[in-house]
């Protein structure tokens, strides 16, 4: 019985060290636990709780937390939701929608932008803008408020 139990011990640890070396294991940078290759961004993604979302035919007004008690709000164009565009808006269901993510680059610089909202237009979360905005979705960037 004792022999069957170090010899148990002995293949578990063997086999062990077999899966870590065929699964990418810590010596192997740049590849994830499963031995897929792993492409580092140079991008930083910045990720707010939206509040409200409201549609115009221009675009989309962003109402964002800005800290624990505050809100904060961005246009952004239609114009970016295009396929290679600015923006990217992807519908879901969840408790975690509406939420944005803005990427920038490491130079502060404004990259593109990814709305995530309820596929639901009907939900509180969602509004209209009546009438003329303006100027206000004439804008190249997003700059986030905190």
């Amino acid at each position: 019985m004792k022999r069957f139990l170090i010899i148990l011990i002995a293949v578990c640890v063997a086999a062990g060290a077999f899966a870590q070396g065929t699964t990418g294991g810590s010596g192997d940078a740049g590849r994830d636990k499963v031995g897929n290759a792993v492409m580092e961004s140079d991008l930083y993604p910045v990720r707010v709780d939206v509040s409200r979302v409201y549609s115009h035919a221009q675009g989309y007004r962003v109402v964002y937390r800005k800290g624990a008690t505050s809100f904060a709000e961005v246009y952004i164009p239609v114009e970016w939701f295009v396929a290679g565009g600015k923006g990217v808006l992807l519908r879901g269901t969840g408790p975690q929608y509406p939420y944005m993510v803005v990427y920038y680059r490491p130079d502060g610089s404004f990259s593109h932008v990814k709305l995530f909202v309820l596929a639901n237009m009907r939900d509180a979360s969602w509004g209209v803008i009546e009438g003329d905005p303006g100027d206000r979705f004439k804008v190249d960037t997003i700059k986030l408020e905190f």
